[in-house]
């Protein structure tokens, strides 16, 4: 079994130089694997970085991919790839020393569809104290969204296909084909209206075709998370990204019928949302609460709004699948705008 390791990147040289630094530590020699970089339009020193690392990475190729969006990086890496599995990293992790002999162990089980694996956090600078307000644990593990975290524990396990996040999602290649593919993720600022809900409805697909996940502890990956990722600012932009997600998804499921935001179950502990409108001085958790949940609102009236003023834009919502990864006509437009929709 051949695994290709596909990384899109766009403009973030000196992280994707650390992710590569930690493949070559456990994947020097090219054996049962590739290691595909996809420059989405960098321009940046990132090509420089991906030919100086395939010293170090014999298998590596880079490939330059110039249509904005991580869904064109995504596509454009599963059509490059030559592996029976597809295993995404982001551009921001670094993988841990049995991460290739998990992913290899865990896919020798033909039942298994996709692998997953720890996302623990790298921090940068100290966490804020309201960071522990977007944690949520159930059985499957624990988990932030917000950050991309997920710790399902030291067993190997079969886990919801949806907790197998971007940062590190493995897939069968015919798998991928199979189901349709991802859908639009990372969409540029000026053309958030694009936006789609990514990894999340692959997985969904997968989830409804039956198809196994597997989690793997050994498939462990540390995601670098900078102070700039643990502000009040960032999290309110992921509000209204997750807004925008939701809408998406919601268009998809509903044929195209707009509809009120739902209640957006990741937010875990926004229920005590109309507690916290208490009068009296807020506490800090309580008042990032309250900006991400009108944040996130925001976002999905935006998506919403978009789509209703534009048919061509339904017509990309409701796409059967995105292999040709190509914007719709006229999406240039977009990218001259002052400001974002934010």
């Amino acid at each position: 079994m051949q695994v290709s390791i596909l990384i899109p990147t766009r403009n973030r040289c000196e992280a994707l130089r650390k992710t590569l630094e930690s493949l070559a530590a456990i994947a020097p020699d090219a054996g049962n694997h590739e290691v595909i970089v996809v420059d989405n339009g960098s321009t940046d020193d990132t090509r420089a970085v991906a030919e100086h690392a395939a010293h170090a990475l014999p298998a590596l190729r880079y490939v330059f991919e110039p249509m904005p969006g991580l869904l064109s990086g995504r596509h454009r890496a599963a059509k490059e790839a030559k592996g029976d599995v597809c295993a995404y990293l982001d551009d921001d992790v670094q993988v841990g020393p049995e991460w290739l002999t998990g992913m290899t162990d865990a896919f020798r089980d033909p039942g298994v569809a996709m692998v997953g694996g720890p996302s623990t956090p790298l921090f940068r600078s100290e966490p804020p104290d309201w960071l522990a307000e977007f944690y949520a644990e159930d059985e499957q593990g624990r988990y932030c969204g917000w950050l991309s975290l997920f710790d399902g524990g030291d067993r190997i396990k079969d886990i919801d296909p949806c907790l197998v996040w971007g940062l590190n999602y493995a897939i069968r290649r015919p798998v991928l084909f199979d189901v349709g593919g991802f859908h639009p993720d990372n969409i540029p600022k000026a053309l958030q209206r694009y936006q789609g809900d990514g990894e999340t409805g692959l997985s969904l697909s997968v989830k409804r075709a039956g198809l196994k996940a597997q989690y793997h502890p050994k498939v462990a990956v540390q995601h670098v998370t900078p102070a700039s990722r643990l502000t009040a600012e960032y999290f309110a932009e992921r509000g209204f990204y997750q807004g925008v997600c939701n809408s998406y998804t919601q268009l998809r499921e509903d044929g195209g019928r707009a509809a009120a935001p739902p209640s957006p179950s990741w937010l875990g502990r926004l229920r005590q949302f109309a507690r916290d409108n208490i009068h009296g001085e807020q506490s800090p958790a309580a008042a990032m609460r309250r900006r991400t949940a009108a944040a996130y609102a925001a976002g999905h009236a935006f998506h919403q709004q978009e789509v209703r003023r534009d048919p061509t834009l339904l017509e990309w919502v409701l796409r059967p699948d995105y292999w040709d990864y190509q914007l719709p006509s006229g999406w240039e437009q977009y990218l001259g705008a002052i400001g974002t929709p934010r």
